[in-house]
């Protein structure tokens, strides 16, 4: 377990002595059709004075009462995910009568399986940008061992029955959500994106491809830096077993999508499968930071569905920008290309340098169809004043690049560079690169300034 940054505060146990919340109504005979049992929750706080750890530093709990629980569970006939007020009789806390917490029974059984699996207590009612005050961890998270029994809390509910359990909580903290066993997204309320990845492996660059299995560590920002959203989440390759063929799904991730521009840091690690046995299992092969706005250039515009992420690894093939293997000595350069006047020409324009290798990649998935769309790179830094052309980002046969029909445009080339075309190329840092409407350079339709990467 890392060393832990303990957030919580007044930690005490409330001995929570439940009343009944619930109207007078009668008593359903158990087993038949129509049956129901009903469910009280309480949010104990956690007694942390028995671990020994109110020693440690523990800023203040939250002053505010505890107002409403959210409560997330399964039963055998379906799943339940309800806020609900809190009631306080001046000694505990419990949940208010609701019918969603009435849990139906089996036909022809008298008691039904329950499992609690997320359990948030709130100050307010919960909205946009709520907060928790009080979070029940899970088991095989960091803070686990901090509550007697930690979610999913499972037990058998009888027909007929008012059953009140006990819920641990901590005192919540958003700087160390992933501590809890939630995703920060789970418990703060934002707009989210998704994500997904595929990948190959090849033992050698001759070799055959596999499915590849790997894990995914995921940071907020354009560094692996603080605690990350996601830790070590893993590919599950499996066999079919009609077939005898491994397969694999793409592993998505839902990511914070805010105002503004969002960037993400991913480490890709290659990790052994049944199929293989990986020599460096463990080690990261792709690493880097992507945008919300790269992201979105996996969906298609009109119909919404979402292309992935595919990799290679050890098959002798460049990935995809914009993850790069860490062990490169690359220069690697990319521009946003924005849209100006009215153009839809909106995308993403890579550079990457390896020796005298230069290569110049292109991504505009939305702009008008078949359309033919000359692009250079210009001498200037800034858009506003692109400057005199560099370099014609043209293709090998000669000409320029058109889109596809549906108006999505890619383009690849690479260049064996010699020492004066490096000198021409100078500090790509300085360059920027417009796409044109029509051979003679006008009008301009895109524009993009370059940063390394």
């Amino acid at each position: 377990m890392k060393n832990l940054k303990i957030y919580y505060a007044c930690i005490a146990i409330v001995a929570m002595l439940f009343t009944s919340c619930t109207q007078e109504e009668s008593t359903p005979r158990a087993g038949e059709d129509g049956d129901v049992a009903s469910i009280s929750l309480g949010a104990v706080l956690s007694d942390l004075d028995r671990q020994g750890l109110l020693k440690q530093a523990i800023p203040e709990c939250s002053e505010d009462a505890p107002a409403y629980a959210r409560i997330v569970l399964t039963h055998d006939l379906g799943a339940v995910d309800v806020v609900i007020p809190i009631n306080f009789d001046g000694t505990t806390f419990f949940t208010d009568y609701d019918d969603e917490l009435e849990i139906p029974i089996p036909a022809g059984e008298t008691t039904t399986s329950v499992s609690l699996t997320d359990f948030w207590v709130y100050a307010e009612e919960p909205g946009e940008t709520t907060m928790p005050i009080w979070v029940a961890p899970k088991e095989g998270s960091d803070y686990e061992n901090f509550v007697n029994d930690a979610l999913p809390l499972n037990f058998e509910l009888r027909a007929g029955s008012k059953k009140y359990v006990d819920v641990e909580v901590l005192c919540f903290d958003d700087r160390d959500v992933n501590l809890y066993g939630y995703q920060f997204f789970d418990l703060i309320p934002v707009p989210l994106i998704k994500f997904c990845l595929f990948g190959n492996f090849c033992p050698s660059e001759d070799g055959r491809h596999y499915v590849a299995g790997y894990s995914v560590t995921v940071w907020e920002g354009d560094a692996p830096e603080g605690d990350p959203i996601y830790t070590d989440v893993t590919n599950d390759v499996s066999m079919d077993e009609g077939t005898g063929d491994y397969y694999s799904d793409p592993l998505c991730f839902f990511l914070p999508d805010t105002e503004g521009t969002d960037t993400y840091y991913f480490e890709i690690s290659i990790a052994s499968t049944d199929e293989y046995e990986a020599d460096n299992a463990g080690e990261v092969i792709l690493e880097g930071s992507i945008t919300d706005d790269e992201i979105k250039l996996f969906y298609n515009e009109e119909t919404g569905a979402m292309d992935y992420y595919h990799f290679s690894y050890g098959c002798g093939d460049d990935n995809p920008p914009p993850f790069t293997d860490p062990n490169d000595t690359v220069e690697r350069y990319k521009a946003c290309l924005k849209e100006i006047g009215d153009s839809d020409a909106f995308g993403f324009s890579y550079l990457s340098l390896i020796g005298n290798e230069f290569t110049a990649q292109t991504w505009v998935p939305f702009m008008e169809p078949n359309a033919t769309t000359p692009q250079h790179i210009h001498e200037n830094a800034s858009c506003d004043d692109a400057g005199g052309v560099v370099w014609p980002l043209d293709l090998e046969g000669g000409g320029y690049p058109v889109s596809d029909g549906s108006g999505s445009l890619f383009y690849s080339r690479t260049w064996t560079l010699t020492a004066a075309q490096i000198a021409t190329l100078g500090n790509l840092e300085n360059r920027t690169i417009n796409l044109h409407e029509d051979a003679e350079g006008l009008p301009v339709i895109s524009c993009g300034e370059y940063d390394s990467y």
